[in-house]
């Protein structure tokens, strides 16, 4: 009986020293290294993060040259100012390519740009006279000219030409060009406000017949 007792006590203790054994030295260890294998794969995981930003970076240095050129083009079409008397300037200027009689330029103040930071609108109102055919090739170098431009209606009627006894077409062009400053950046969906028929228009540039 007491050998029985012995082997039960034998086996108890073996029990309680395993135990013991599990939960105070080893299952800290295994706790231990499952944490350093997480942090291993994070480690790796930041390593290739790095390693995919380090090359992007590398290639916008290589393209530096190239971006920048490109930039220095755009702003030409969307210029940090108004610059209203070079694009009255190209609109003459395409207005007497296309042999059209331009009567007025009609442009609106700056207006901003909703979810647009940093970028305005100006509305333009253009009324000329010609002939069909000139008035589309007028309306083509419109959409050519140095300068990011957005024609947005166009109306037209005929009247009689004032040098002779043809009909020609009276035309009223609405267009939109954009001023944008450096740090520019648009949000969401990006709306152009509409000209007002209240805002008074910067005086226009008439030509004669």
């Amino acid at each position: 009986m007491n050998t029985r007792r012995q082997v039960i006590v034998a086996a108890v203790a073996a029990v309680v020293v395993t135990a013991l054994f599990f939960f105070v030295l080893l299952k800290p260890k295994l706790n231990e290294i499952s944490k350093i294998r997480s942090d291993v794969q994070t480690a790796r995981a930041e390593e290739d993060t790095l390693n995919t930003q380090l090359a992007h970076l590398r290639d916008v240095k290589k393209n530096a040259p190239e971006t920048m050129a490109k930039l220095a083009a755009l702003s030409q079409y969307v210029p940090a100012t108004p610059d209203l008397p070079g694009f009255i300037q190209q609109v003459q200027n395409a207005a007497t390519a296309s042999t059209v009689d331009l009567q007025s330029i009609a442009p609106s103040p700056p207006a901003d740009v909703n979810n647009a930071s940093g970028v305005q609108a100006i509305a333009v109102t253009l009324t000329a006279q010609a002939g069909f055919f000139r008035i589309e090739d007028f309306l083509a170098r419109l959409e050519n000219l140095q300068r990011a431009v957005e024609v947005r209606a166009i109306s037209l009627s005929p009247i009689p030409s004032p040098f002779s006894s043809e009909l020609v077409l009276s035309s009223t062009i609405s267009l939109t060009m954009f001023v944008a400053q450096p740090n520019a950046n648009a949000r969401g969906a990006v709306s152009v406000p509409a000209a007002s028929a209240s805002a008074s228009p910067s005086p226009s540039t008439t030509g004669g017949p």
